[in-house]
């Protein structure tokens, strides 16, 4: 049926399609930094999958080993999965090899960071109930890996959710004691309910800990802003956006000193700078808003 379709577009359809597939690959060409790396694991479960349809059930069986046997030496982490079929496959990859060893703390941490990181992707399409989920499957999994509990908190946080998410990482902080972000979004948890003592605790264990991260210093700087040191602040400020340049959140960060400041064209600078460089829907929105607000 595919082949009569195709045999019955007109030629300027055809001539279309050319067009856009010349396009596709020059797009290919001029963006190697997009080109997706191989993914072994979902390579051999596409396979086994293929397989299977052909009528080869041995082959199929082999794929899927395989697949879980790559898994078990995979940072899933860090795999660039683009689609929900991509991080379905990886999973499944992962509880087909934790069942064949199911006290394999490692296998178990591996399969929660399949979880999480399919977390976060739903998160980018706002599907939060998906989200938080899959991040409660990845603690049930393995209870012990402090940065399942991490990362709970820190979608608990995002939801503004302050005190499950200190309860969350105190957990983190349980199992892990010297994790730097876990520190760091503890402090923020606590300067959002006022704690501003605590939050500064953090924030300076998270800064003793990981002195690059420029997160701690905004946090900090908002703390001291909070607490009435503007000039302790408008510092930190700086020391993120020195550490990060193209890091957005470090811009609007110090768009707010420069608001409490009453520096309007320093801090409509910083939100212009924002908006170009986000890629967070919700910080994005808040940027736009407080820029409008300024433009008046």
């Amino acid at each position: 049926m595919a082949a009569t379709a195709h045999r019955n577009l007109s030629d300027n359809e055809m001539k279309s399609s050319l067009v856009i597939t010349i396009c596709l690959a020059g797009l290919i060409i001029l963006l190697p930094s997009c080109a997706v790396p191989a993914n072994p694991v979902h390579d051999n479960l596409t396979q086994g999958s293929i397989s299977s349809r052909q009528g080869k059930p041995a082959d199929s069986a082999a794929d899927n080993n395989s697949a879980a046997a790559v898994f078990s030496s995979t940072d899933v982490s860090t795999a660039q999965l683009l689609t929900a079929d991509d991080f379905d496959r990886v999973i499944a990859a992962g509880r087909g090899a934790l069942a064949a060893a199911p006290e394999d703390s490692n296998l178990k941490e591996k399969l929660a960071d399949a979880y999480i990181a399919r977390a976060w992707y739903y998160k980018t399409k706002r599907l939060n109930p998906y989200t938080l989920d899959d991040l409660f499957k990845a603690v049930e999994i393995a209870p012990k890996y402090y940065r399942a509990h991490y990362e709970l908190g820190r979608f608990h946080n995002n939801q503004w959710q302050f005190g499950i998410g200190i309860y969350d990482l105190n957990k983190a902080l349980s199992l892990k004691p010297d994790f730097a972000p876990a520190y760091s979004e503890r402090a923020y948890s606590r300067y959002k309910n006022q704690k501003y003592e605590a939050g500064l605790e953090d924030a300076d264990k998270a800064m003793e800990l990981d002195p690059l991260d420029p997160r701690s210093y905004c946090i900090r700087s908002q703390i001291y802003l909070a607490t009435g040191k503007p000039d302790l602040a408008k510092e930190d400020a700086d020391k993120a956006v020195q550490m990060a340049p193209s890091d957005a959140p470090s811009y609007y960060n110090r768009s707010l000193i420069y608001t409490a400041a009453q520096k309007a064209d320093l801090a409509i600078a910083d939100l212009e700078t924002t908006l170009r460089l986000s890629q967070d829907d919700m910080l994005t929105t808040r940027a736009h808003a407080d820029l409008q607000k300024l433009q008046k």
